[in-house]
């Protein structure tokens, strides 16, 4: 299973000079982030121009981080999409491709009820085996998952792992891990929750490197 944890950037995408995508640039990127210890590469994220790359450019994308990390770490497939056939599709050609997991956003622009979102990413879960993680960001999109809501996915969908947690809403942490428990690895998508979401990824960490090193370091 996929294990989501440590920094995985969702990094911003390369141009060059006409616009295009900067191929070169991108692996030179990802490599870097790797050598410096990411443990993840998650594209195209919000800054990463997903609400502008064609269906093509995010499939080369895709192909160019796979080619420059190879095994070292999972490349995750950023599923954004206005139309819930394309992010189903979207998600069918990452795994295809080699994409180890998913981060499911919800539509962009749309601003939709919990029957409407729900529809869209239960679609995008079902599309693929891939281990998802749901990218909770109600400031930028205006769609809100609440604690009671992720549970209810998490529930129907065996591959729905983890949540990146973008709400600013600092008791949204303890409402997660009130309600879903070890089921969901919580990620913190920004600076304001990060006291919230370190102290258990830190005590997660020092156990693994304890077990490697044969010793108790936490």
């Amino acid at each position: 299973m996929m294990h989501w944890a440590g920094v995985m950037p969702a990094i911003t995408t390369a141009f060059d000079e006409q616009l295009n995508i900067d191929h070169a640039a991108v692996a030179r990127h990802c490599t870097w982030l790797v050598d410096n210890g990411c443990t993840g590469i998650v594209t195209p994220g919000s800054l990463g121009e997903s609400a502008t790359l064609s269906f093509n450019e995010k499939l080369a994308l895709w192909k160019t981080a796979l080619g420059a990390v190879g095994d070292r770490v999972p490349v995750v497939a950023a599923i954004a999409s206005l139309s819930t056939s394309e992010a189903v599709e979207l998600s069918k050609r990452a795994a295809d491709d080699g994409c180890r997991a998913l981060m499911v956003l919800p539509p962009y622009v749309y601003k939709s009820d919990w029957r409407e979102m729900k529809a869209h990413v239960d679609a995008v879960f079902r599309a693929t085996k891939l281990s998802c993680m749901l990218y909770n960001n109600p400031v930028s999109y205006k769609t809100d998952f609440l604690p009671e809501q992720i549970k209810e996915l998490a529930a129907a969908h065996p591959n729905l792992h983890a949540v990146k947690e973008s709400s600013a809403d600092v008791r949204r942490i303890a409402a997660l891990r009130s309600l879903a428990g070890d089921d969901l690895d919580i990620l913190c998508g920004v600076d304001d929750l990060i006291v919230e979401v370190v102290p258990r990824e830190r005590a997660a960490f020092l156990g693994d490197l304890s077990a490697a090193c044969g010793r108790d370091l936490r």
